[in-house]
């Protein structure tokens, strides 16, 4: 073999090797971009917030986030993904739910609900910060205002209220006679959601003494019935 043809061999396998390292730090970058966890966001899932899922083109039942969280420095970033709900909705997030959410450089990678003691404490300065203060002066006008936060809620199947008794807020839930197993579904998502809204409740009214969640047919059918206070007793009422 000449020395020519060497050299030219000897070039050659350096641009391969060249192509290849090329490859393989394009394919750690794309990796690290990713895939490779960056940080730690943390948020929670506002109390009006609907979850109600939709059906993808496969069959399955898909339900899309958007929402805002803040790291342990409380530094904010968008938050967006998708849950794949079982038949029991037992995947999603419901309303008043906290979430640790781990992300890359470019996208979410997991997500997980947490205990608000959980939190950071710089990011959960930012998520009360973001809360929206209430205007009303008496628990009748924060029952209004609450009623028409949770509006968004309201559909042909379903109405949502919240109304006073005593020094009591009593949320309502009430279904058409058809929609008995969805009732159902949605007491057994709705329970711990509601043992954080009384927290939220008692910082806006201090004389508030309890709230109570009810899940019923329009029909009268008790499907749910709960009350919370400081502590929380369950007693399940399923007909």
């Amino acid at each position: 073999m000449t020395k020519k043809k060497k050299v030219g061999k000897w070039i050659a396998l350096a641009v391969v090797l060249a192509i290849a390292l090329a490859g393989v730090l394009f394919l750690k970058q794309y990796y690290d971009l990713r895939y490779a966890p960056d940080d730690d966001f943390y948020t929670v899932v506002p109390l009006d917030y609907d979850i109600t899922p939709y059906n993808d083109e496969q069959g399955g039942r898909l339900k899309d986030y958007s929402l805002t969280g803040y790291n342990a420095e409380g530094e904010a970033k968008d938050l967006v993904f998708t849950v794949f709900v079982d038949a029991h909705g037992a995947d999603l997030y419901p309303p008043g739910t906290y979430l640790k959410v781990s992300v890359s450089k470019q996208m979410v990678l997991n997500c997980r609900a947490l205990d608000v003691a959980n939190v950071p404490a710089g990011a959960l300065e930012r998520i009360q910060a973001s809360f929206v203060p209430s205007a009303a002066t008496t628990l009748s006008e924060y029952a209004a205002e609450r009623t028409q936060q949770l509006s968004v809620k309201n559909k042909p199947s379903l109405q949502v209220s919240c109304t006073v008794s005593g020094t009591t807020l009593v949320y309502t839930y009430e279904y058409t006679a058809d929609m008995q197993a969805i009732a159902e579904s949605d007491a057994f998502l709705l329970d711990p959601v509601y043992v954080s809204q009384f927290r939220t409740d008692k910082q806006a009214f201090d004389e508030l003494t309890a709230i109570v969640l009810e899940v019923r047919l329009d029909d009268g059918t008790i499907i749910f019935s709960q009350k919370y206070n400081t502590r929380v007793e369950f007693t399940y009422e399923l007909q």
